[in-house]
C-alpha cells in the first residue's frame, strides 16, 4: 500500500508544483495596449449684454436734438473659430414707429445712436449680415478679428437721442419703443 500512496503523493506534489509554476509564470503578464481617441468641441459664442434693459429720457423737448436718453453699457464678447469682423447693430423692428404713444409715433429716422460719446447717426440703414431691418438699422461698431483675437471682449457706452428738429410737435404722454442690439460675425 505504500507504493500507491507514494505514487499518489508524488503525483499530487507534481501537480502542486506545476500549478505554482504556472501561477508564477503569469505574474507580470500584460495585455495589448488599447487606445481611445478623445474629441471635445467648444462651440463658438457671440453675446451682447447690456448693463440695464431700460434707457430713459425724462422730458421730450420739441424742435430740439438735445433729447438724450440715459446711456447703456454694452459688453460684446466673442469666442470664434473664423470670421474677419464682429459687428454690433442697433435696429427697430418697425422703423415707421420706433417709439409710440398711442397713435402718436416717432420714426427711427428721428432716433439717433452712437457709442462712446462719438457722433450721432439716425437709425435709417439696412441690415448688416442679416441683422436688422431696412430703414431702421444702425451699425454701432465694426471690430476686426483674426486668429490672434478670435477670443475677445469689448465694453461700450450706447448713446441714444431723439432729434426732433423740424419734427411736428409731439403729443404729451409716454413714448415707448424697443431698440434691438445684436452682434454678427462676418
Amino acid at each position: 500500500m505504500q507504493r500507491p500512496l507514494n505514487r499518489a503523493l508524488a503525483v499530487a506534489a507534481a501537480l502542486a508544483l506545476a500549478a505554482a509554476t504556472t501561477a508564477q509564470a503569469q505574474v507580470g503578464l500584460t495585455s495589448n495596449t488599447a487606445t481611445v481617441t478623445l474629441n471635445a468641441t467648444k462651440s463658438s459664442t457671440l453675446t451682447v449684454t447690456p448693463t440695464t434693459a431700460t434707457a430713459t429720457l425724462a422730458s421730450i423737448t420739441d424742435n430740439s436734438n438735445v433729447n438724450n436718453f440715459t446711456n447703456v453699457g454694452l459688453t460684446t464678447a466673442w469666442n470664434l473659430t473664423a470670421g474677419t469682423s464682429v459687428n454690433l447693430i442697433g435696429w427697430f423692428a418697425t422703423p415707421a414707429s420706433a417709439l409710440a404713444n398711442g397713435t402718436a409715433v416717432i420714426p427711427s429716422s428721428n432716433v439717433e445712436g452712437g457709442i462712446n460719446g462719438g457722433g450721432f447717426t439716425a437709425f435709417t440703414g439696412g441690415a448688416v449680415g442679416g441683422v436688422g431691418v431696412a430703414g431702421g438699422s444702425l451699425q454701432l461698431f465694426n471690430q476686426a478679428v483674426a486668429a490672434a483675437n478670435f477670443l475677445g471682449t469689448r465694453t461700450d457706452q450706447l448713446n441714444v437721442r431723439l432729434n426732433l428738429v423740424g419734427f411736428p410737435t409731439t403729443s404729451a404722454g409716454l413714448y415707448t419703443g424697443t431698440l434691438n442690439v445684436q452682434a454678427v460675425v462676418q
